[in-house]
């Protein structure tokens, strides 16, 4: 009985750890609540009948209630530690312990360490009252690191208060061992690496978090601040709203950095405004107002505040904001459209049909041309349209397989008898190359979901989102600049197929990581296909019939958008009625 007895507590124990394990890895707040009322605890094997129940309240000043998460650490009286926990709401149950004395030791950031006896020797529940003094930087000791992911990261929020931030990432960096998917402390190593300017550093542990918890909005918040380094305030001003958005009153440190975003981009504009017009003196006067020292009070404020801001749940969000028009489509984890309820899609069914339209079509490609009208639209920092140009071009392209599972795809412009004009020198290529990622060469390099039914242009469609796999090489995409090597780029997006023909009708790619060597931070693209018949040939292709492409390089903002028509299969139509266009490299 006694063995049945260890076993059975065993599969309980085990059992707990599975349940439990998850909750710990997608946190939404700052302070690492639970998703429910009841709060974490760790248990010491061998506990198999305790029965005395212990309610822990923290409170500070004037009994008001520490809503901070604080972390427990419950010790015997021979000083040997017993259970390890956090609060909730400034609370914590513990739902059996052995009944003895105990001592409670209680770390929350922003206060005094406390320590207090418990007699716990008694039968039922046992309720205690912690009362916490402020910090006022006296004691710089520091509790040992806890076998709890929870607890660590308390520990390295208190050290932070106390400006130990070797310490503070000792903790969190603990914390990540034992729980790689812990959000906060992600996040808080990456205010802290920010601060020692390692942005790349820190950039890498936002990224993991987004991918992780794309609603934590201290992710968000960090990102405004590395913008607006980086002089991308428009940018700055979309992770600064979309920290307000989520964190749902918990945000109000990302107020500051939301003004200096304002002022910045207002600045530019006055900027602008005075060169065009330099005796706008009202222009004037704004700009001079805007850059008196008196106004620029949030350049004042350290990265050491920041981060203390930050981890400040207790402000209250304003109640409106001046809001920058958006220059940008939503991306494509911003706006999922809806399917069709309950449709059953098998993934393996549709990758393979839809991949051999694919094949399809670079089989009966050799080259094709067509007529490319663009129009071409810069952006400035307001996010509207400062300046507008419209292009024509001869426009063909070359599909081949250059090696056994390699497919090369050359594209030419050209302008007829005058030189290839690019506005603003930016010329897109890669449009057709996109639907590669769907060929059985490629469609291994991405993590793929088949999210159901879909209806786009009055057709019903398979839904596919696609992202590129971090252990698979970039090969559909990349940037060039003067004759530096390409940077690749890595892409998400999703794509449509006609749900009884299999055959592409629309595609939408976004970046998944900017790209700081070239300052790419945007690169959204949109295409929609549809059916082109060469009758000579008698054949139907699914070519490009219209392609929007949004680009922020070197913070320069642009918008084209291309219409495709005329199209002519080189091998029979173009030898039959047009000479092949003249080319540029």
């Amino acid at each position: 009985m006694r063995i049945l007895a260890y076993l059975l507590f065993i599969q309980v124990s085990l059992c707990g750890v599975l349940l439990r394990e998850p909750v710990l890895g997608q946190q939404p707040a700052s302070d690492f609540r639970t998703s429910t009322a009841a709060t974490t605890e760790s248990t010491r094997p061998g506990e198999i009948s305790p029965s005395v129940g212990l309610d822990i309240f923290v409170q500070g000043p004037a009994n008001a209630t520490v809503e901070k998460t604080a972390a427990l650490t419950l010790s015997t009286g021979a000083g040997q530690l017993y259970r390890q926990g956090t609060t909730t709401q400034g609370h914590l149950r513990w739902s059996a312990v052995a009944p003895m004395r105990y001592e409670i030791q209680v770390v929350a950031p922003g206060f005094e360490r406390a320590i207090q006896e418990i007699d716990a020797n008694g039968a039922g529940d046992v309720a205690v009252t912690v009362h916490l003094r402020p910090w006022v930087g006296e004691d710089k000791t520091y509790p040992p690191v806890s076998t709890d992911p929870e607890v660590n990261y308390v520990f390295g929020m208190y050290s932070a208060r106390l400006r130990d931030w070797e310490q503070a990432k000792a903790y969190w960096a603990n914390a990540l061992q034992r729980l790689p998917d812990h959000v906060p402390a992600m996040v808080s190593m990456s205010e802290v690496l920010l601060a020692e300017n390692k942005v790349s550093d820190a950039v890498e542990y936002l990224d993991r978090a987004a991918k992780i918890d794309p609603s934590y909005w201290r992710t968000q918040a960090v990102l405004t601040e590395i913008s607006l380094r980086s002089g991308s305030t428009g940018e700055a001003f979309q992770h600064a709203e979309r920290a307000m958005e989520l964190g749902h009153g918990q945000a109000a440190s990302v107020s500051p950095l939301l003004a200096r975003a304002l002022v910045a981009e207002a600045t530019e504009l006055l900027r602008a405004c005075l060169k065009d017009h330099p005796g706008d003196a009202a222009a004037k006067k704004q700009f001079e107002d805007l850059n008196t020292p008196s106004e620029l009070h949030a350049s004042e404020h350290s990265n050491a505040e920041f981060r203390e801001r930050s981890a400040d749940t207790t402000g209250v969000r304003p109640a409106s904001l001046l809001r920058a028009p958006r220059w940008l489509p939503p991306e494509v984890d911003e706006n999922v459209p809806p399917v069709e309820f309950g449709s059953a899609c098998n993934l393996e069914e549709v990758l393979q049909k839809a991949g051999q339209r694919i094949q399809e079509f670079v089989g009966n490609v050799e080259r094709f041309t067509a007529t490319e009208s663009m129009l071409h639209e810069k952006i400035n920092k307001s996010g509207a349209v400062s300046a507008t140009e419209k292009r024509k071009y001869n426009y063909m392209v070359s599909i081949e397989e250059i090696r056994p599972g390699f497919l090369g795809v050359e594209e030419y412009q050209s302008s007829g008898p005058t030189p290839l004009d690019s506005p603003d020198g930016i010329t897109s290529k890669g449009l057709p190359a996109l639907i590669l990622i769907f060929h059985p060469y490629y469609s291994g390099d991405f993590a793929m979901r088949c999210e159901g039914i879909a209806t786009l242009d009055g057709k019903r469609t398979w839904q596919i989102y696609f992202r590129q796999r971090d252990d698979k090489p970039n090969r559909i995409r990349s940037y060039r600049i003067g004759l530096t090597p390409p940077h690749p780029v890595a892409l998400k997006g999703r794509a449509w197929f006609v749900a009884d023909s299999y055959q592409i009708l629309g595609l939408q790619t976004d970046l998944i990581n900017a790209v700081p060597d070239i300052r790419l931070t945007v690169d959204h693209t949109a295409i929609e296909f549809g059916p082109v018949h060469f009758s000579s040939r008698g054949l139907d292709m699914w070519l490009p019939q219209t392609a929007e492409v949004f680009t922020d390089l070197k913070g320069r903002r642009i918008h084209q958008r291309m219409n495709f028509s005329n199209y002519l299969l080189f091998a029979v139509d173009d030898k039959q009625q047009v000479s092949s266009p003249k080319t540029s490299p």
